[in-house]
């Protein structure tokens, strides 16, 4: 792909935080982190930046729906339909609070 530079933005604080090295590792998750970190190694300049979920409700719908399919899915321009509103939403500018579901 040729990507250098990359910001990856994630709602799980505790993730974030421990790829950042600002939190020790739970031990359940130091794969996870290690797996992470030996990927972001092939790029020139990654930065981890915590989003609320709320803020990234697209991708957090998108996430829901891969997580109930019974097999491996991709979308590369149609999205399903269940997350349609969402892109809507998004689309407007509209923001989502805290606790507030589509």
């Amino acid at each position: 792909m040729g990507i250098q530079d990359l910001l990856v933005e994630g709602d799980s604080s505790l993730i974030i935080n421990c790829v950042n090295e600002k939190f020790k590792c739970p031990w359940r998750l130091i794969q996870i982190i290690q797996d992470i970190k030996k990927i972001a190694s092939s790029f020139h300049r990654i930065h981890f930046h915590h989003n609320f979920r709320e803020a990234n409700f697209v991708a957090n719908a998108l996430a829901n729906l891969g997580h109930h399919c019974a097999r491996p899915s991709f979308w590369d321009s149609d999205f399903p339909l269940v997350v349609g509103s969402t892109i809507t939403f998004d689309l407007f500018g509209a923001g989502c609070f805290r606790g507030f579901a589509l």
